[in-house]
């Protein structure tokens, strides 16, 4: 031994005695183990007992600080050099720590032992708890040499990123592997797990994976017969690259398949990829590639690309099922792209986003599971750079735009066919300067003074629409027949871009907004003038002329900047009207009403006047009678109405509020009765004819505070004979009959729960999952919140249209809805969703998910019971990312198979 280490520990032995002689009396001891008498020293030795931290500065083969305390004592052997710690003895060691009832330090052999002690009952206590970094073991003794730093653990519990490793014994060598004999892995964090992984043989390398021999798997304590020689379970502190395993299943159209199966290739902490793909027994293939990246405080976003081929299949044969889309007759190639990209705002600079879905008319019909997707009739995308700065007034932006419907039309047999129409905005550039008092031009200080509300702004916006959709019939074909005008949707491809390019609307749009300010009358009144002028211009307008002999039109384009404009002027006056009745009541103390009357006038002269050249009018019959037509008609953009216009409008809005009593002695709130009941309408002074416009009306409140209802409708004054209007006023037919109703759209619907919806708002949390979110599928259960015992809403929707022949409403579509959850138990939970047209009498789309909480696993059951979508899937998967692919999975779907 040399001198230095000799100098260390009677520096020790010295400072344990002095420890001794300044202990607390009585103080308790724990007793050694006798079944383990081996390891704990004999009580002849040196005792030092010491609540405090002791630390043994680094020297010779100790490469850091060593700090120890106990609880109970410390007692230090100097002959054999070996020190013993009683009652929570704890142990630091660089980024090494240890927790347990006894701990023994070899300064001879550099090794650290630790175990558990028994209660009267035999129960093992305070069992050894050894970190080593993110790295956990609990076991019942535990033996380490902190020089060489192996480690050698018995009856073993450790952790490794999310899984738990149970060994009967765990070997520690230097560079931090671990092996473990008659392990189990598993990711369920209860002493004795739900499920594991058994294996004779398991080897752990830190944050990187689990390496397991002949393996099995066991459910709750009962061996399966799955199993494998050998396997690899990802343990990284990043995110890993791995292989996916698909889910299996059958179908009458697809046969046997495999699905979502391929490679998750975590590319870097911004970037990920998901290379997946379909395999169907009786024919066709599915592939998928799917991406998420992400760039602190700058943007985020995803992308995928899915194709599918569906082999035709004899199954399911013309007109089995309720539409064309479902059937399977042909062979069918599908295409999707989605592209999600979100911006982080940044005062002062460019944000740049996009939010696009577009592909086959009926891959979402024939592929996707989600009932949002394949019941949505159109898909819209948007791609846009806006920029504007906070310390100037010009913003400008780009936009480029595309959406898809799917619409029917008549083939060249007659037959009723589907077809989409694909409409693109190419591009849409906005410009703009906000808002400025002209003082502000040239320098001036802003006072507050009336002149500098007068203020100017400009705002241009310049497009080119481009759509399949060939335009014929009333718009430009045969505006005079009675014979329905078919458009024309064209397939996209080479063939039909010119056509398709050469029936584009190119349009710039100027738009000059002019605010004069607000003036006070008479204290109570505000009087607001405004000025308006906007100017578009266009690449061609149409010029029209009879065809002799038919009440046909010829129609002939004229190409060239062609511009239109209009300009207009207007005043408007408000104020507020209150009136209080004082109730004095037990529970009401006042009913409050607020009237709030506005009245404008607005003037622009008639642009249908031949001098502005915007209209032509046209001989439409052989009897001579005239009709003026828009030489824009069809074109995007601003183009001014015919006819001179010198209207007064109106409008009066009513709130009702009450005040009440709440429990506490003083204390009011105010509970609104009537939200909103409006009137509005204008009369055109300068009309020829039906001066005074529809009378529209709606009404918003809630019922008992829980009901909300909202009503509205529209009053035509006029009168109507066999069906067609006349310019005489309902009131001069006689009675008191003001106005008839043409239309009524009712809403109501009704929590039954709010408290548990607004803890359900609250909460607002994001289902637990790993980003990127490819990493892992959701299902119904990362949805469901247990803590709430139930939720249900109802809500009714009905629309009524005057018919003009009978002069009787009639109810266009009425449907009640409902859905709700209840949670059965705090492992149970069934959430539900299902309409009814009252109208047609049939049940609409219906959704029942069940849900199943078991701890490390979960299960869902998703059933749409009937309808074109019909379809079950049971999900039954362990909650954590490591394992998400150790799941069972079953599902059917109606889709390619008859009823």
């Amino acid at each position: 031994m040399n001198q230095k280490r000799s100098l260390l520990f009677l520096a020790i032995a010295a400072f344990s005695v002095i420890a001794f002689f300044s202990a607390t009396e009585g103080s308790a001891q724990i007793r050694p183990n006798r079944n383990r008498a081996n390891l704990i020293p004999k009580a002849d030795s040196v005792i030092v007992t010491s609540p405090d931290t002791t630390n043994a500065k680094a020297r010779g083969d100790i490469e850091t600080t060593i700090n120890y305390k106990a609880k109970d004592s410390i007692r230090y052997d100097a002959l054999s050099q070996i020190m013993h710690l009683y009652g929570d003895a704890h142990i630091d060691y660089g980024e090494v720590a240890l927790d347990a009832a006894y701990i023994q330090i070899n300064w001879k052999t550099n090794i650290i032992n630790a175990e558990g002690v028994r209660d009267t009952a035999g129960v093992l206590q305070n069992k050894p708890l050894f970190k080593n970094g993110a790295e956990t073991y609990q076991a019942e003794q535990m033996a380490y040499n902190y020089k060489t730093k192996k480690g050698r653990v018995i009856g073993a519990i450790t952790t490794q990123g999310e899984g738990y490793i149970h060994a009967e014994t765990i070997k520690r060598d230097s560079l931090g592997s671990v092996y473990g004999r008659h392990a189990r892995y598993t990711t369920c964090d209860l002493e004795h797990p739900h499920f594991y992984i058994k294996a004779s043989k398991m080897k752990v390398i830190p944050n990187d994976r689990v390496v397991a021999g002949p393996f099995h798997l066991v459910f709750a304590d009962v061996p399966t017969p799955i199993g494998l020689p050998f396997g690899f379970f990802p343990s990284p502190r990043k995110r890993g690259s791995g292989i996916i395993i698909p889910s299996f299943g059958e179908s009458n159209q697809q046969g046997f398949y495999l699905r979502e199966g391929g490679f998750y290739w975590a590319m870097n902490e911004y970037m990920d990829m998901r290379i997946t793909g379909d395999i169907f027994s009786l024919g066709g293939y599915g592939l998928r590639v799917q991406s998420n990246y992400t760039k602190r405080y700058k943007f985020n976003g995803n992308f995928s690309v899915s194709h599918t081929f569906i082999r035709a299949s004899e199954n399911v044969g013309v007109g089995v099922t309720t539409s064309p889309e479902y059937n399977y007759n042909s062979d069918s190639r599908d295409i999707w792209i989605s592209w999600s990209h979100q911006p982080v705002t940044q005062p002062g600079k460019g944000q740049f986003s996009a939010s696009v879905n577009a592909g086959s008319q009926f891959y979402n019909q024939r592929n996707s599971t989600s009932a949002q997707n394949a019941l949505s009739p159109a898909f819209n995308s948007t791609v846009s750079y806006r920029k504007s700065s906070p310390n100037s007034p010009i913003n400008y932006g780009v936009t480029i735009s595309q959406s898809q419907t799917t619409r029917t039309q008549y083939n060249e047999a007659g037959e009723l066919v589907p077809a989409q129409q694909m409409s693109f905005t190419l591009p849409d550039f906005s410009f703009g300067v906000a808002s400025q008092s002209p003082i502000e031009w040239f320098g001036g200080t802003l006072t507050g003074r009336w002149i500098e509300g007068i203020r100017i702004g400009y705002n241009l916006n310049a497009r080119q629409y481009v759509t399949n959709s060939i335009s014929a019939g009333s718009s430009l074909g045969f505006p005079f027949t009675t014979r329905p005008g078919r458009d024309t949707v064209l397939a996209i491809n080479g063939s039909n871009l010119s056509e398709i390019f050469r029936n584009a609307r190119t349009s710039i749009n100027h738009d000059i907004p002019i605010t004069l300010g607000t003036v006070s009358l008479f204290k109570y009144f505000k009087l607001t003038p405004g000025v308006s002028y906007s100017e578009s211009w266009f690449t061609k307008k149409y010029s029209y002329r009879n065809i002799p002999g038919s009440n046909l039109l010829a129609v002939d384009t004229l190409n060239g900047l062609q511009r239109t404009y209009q300009y207009q002027g207007g005043l408007s006056l408000t104020t507020n009207l209150y009136g209080i009745a004082q109730i004095k009541g037990k529970k009401i103390e006042a009913i409050r009403h607020t009237f709030t009357p506005n009245l404008s006038y607005s003037w622009r002269p008639d642009f249908g006047r031949a001098e502005y050249g915007f209209y032509q009018r046209v001989q439409r019959d052989s009897l001579g009678n005239t009709q003026l037509l828009s030489r824009f008609q069809g074109l995007e953009g601003n183009v001014p109405g015919p006819g001179l216009s010198s209207a007064l409008s109106f409008s009066i809005s009513n709130n009702v509020e009450m005040k009440v009593k709440t429990d506490s002695a003083g204390v009011f709130k105010k509970v609104s009765l009537i939200d909103a009941f409006n009137f509005s309408g204008s009369y055109n002074m300068a009309a020829d004819s039906f001066k005074l416009s529809n009378i529209n009306v709606n009404l918003s409140t809630k019922l008992f505070n829980n009901v909300g209802v909202t009503l509205s409708g529209s009053f035509d004054p006029y009168q109507y004979v066999n069906g067609v209007r006349r310019n005489v006023y309902l009131l001069e037919g006689g009675g008191f009959r003001l106005a008839r109703l043409m239309n009524l759209n009712f809403n109501t619907g009704f929590e039954f729960n709010q408290q548990a919806r607004k803890q359900q708002a609250q909460s607002g949390a994001a289902p637990p999952t790993n980003l990127p979110a490819l990493e892992r599928n959701l299902t119904a259960a990362d949805y469901v919140e247990f803590n709430i015992p139930w939720t249900l809403s109802v809500d009714l929707t009905s629309n009524f249209t005057r018919d003009l022949l009978t002069d009787k409403l009639v109810n266009n579509a009425t449907s009640a809805g409902i859905n709700g959850s209840v949670t059965l138990t705090d492992k149970w939970a069934v959430n539900y969703t299902t309409s009814y047209d009252l109208k047609n009498r049939i049940l609409s789309y219906t959704n029942i998910g069940i849900v199943r909480d078991l701890h490390c696993w979960q299960m869902s059951i998703d059933w749409v019971p009937f309808g074109v979508l019909q379809r079950y899937s049971i999900n039954i998967n362990a909650k954590s990312a490591l394992l998400q692919d150790l799941r069972l999975r079953r599902s059917s779907s109606a889709t390619g198979r008859p009823y």
